[in-house]
């Protein structure tokens, strides 16, 4: 069955969503690094954060491994 993703998320579910502590979400959104601001809606100001930039911003930390890396990797894997 399909579930709806929802795309913004509140502070706790995005900081459970990414991995991220919460006061470092609110910093990254300050610095605009990710989509989050405080919710106009909400009476008591609360923080939402846009899931598919908490995903892109996650995707810009990975970093691919070198071709050295990868021929170690291969010939670690190799049985003599």
């Amino acid at each position: 069955m399909n579930q709806i993703q929802p795309r913004w998320r509140s502070l706790k579910e995005a900081a459970l969503y990414a991995h991220i502590g919460k006061l470092r979400l609110v910093q990254l959104a300050i610095d605009g690094r990710i989509k989050g601001f405080q919710d106009p809606d909400s009476k008591r100001n609360d923080w939402i954060f846009d899931r598919i930039s908490l995903d892109t911003y996650r995707d810009g930390q990975y970093q691919a491994p070198a071709i050295r890396e990868k021929a170690l990797a291969i010939l670690r894997s190799v049985q003599v």
